[in-house]
């Protein structure tokens, strides 16, 4: 009986080390206050994509606000030629931000795989990356449909 008290005493704080010690770290808890993610310096981008097959159903959905490139310079020349007045502006804690969403939609004309979400543009003959979302990938067949919609959160003077 004394052996299994003395694991009990030993295995409860090695249990609660180990939980914790995934938790003190996490992305979500790493964040001081709702601003973090939305800096006076940078633009915050969120992208949806749903794969729909040719009855319109939606096979597969990805989203991220975690990109493997991002182009800075060529993300604010498309934001800049994008932005119409019914883009709101929302005030928090006092910093002004532009909210900038559109829906990019692709009709796949052959069978494919598709292992990234990509904002591009055509500059001068030559197609620019402004962000790119990587994953693992998903097939498309002909007469599917990937749809994107992207969201911009910049900050404005």
């Amino acid at each position: 009986m004394d052996q299994n008290k003395l694991l009990f005493f030993i295995a409860i704080p090695l249990l609660i080390l180990a939980i914790s010690s995934f938790t003190i770290n996490s992305y979500s808890q790493s964040i001081d206050s709702e601003t973090s993610l939305l800096s006076e310096k940078r633009t915050f981008i969120f992208v949806q994509t749903f794969l729909e097959n040719s009855d319109g159903k939606i096979i597969t959905y990805l989203t991220s606000d975690k990109f493997t490139d991002i182009h800075t310079e060529t993300l604010n020349y498309i934001l800049d030629s994008e932005v119409n007045e019914k883009d709101p502006i929302v005030t928090i804690n006092d910093q002004k931000f532009q909210i900038i969403k559109r829906a990019k939609k692709i009709l796949y004309e052959k069978d494919n795989v598709i292992a990234s979400t990509i904002l591009a543009i055509n500059i001068d003959g030559k197609l620019e990356t402004a962000a790119r979302f990587a994953h693992d990938g998903y097939p498309i067949l002909e007469g599917e449909t990937v749809r994107s919609i992207w969201t911009f959160i910049r900050p404005v003077s």
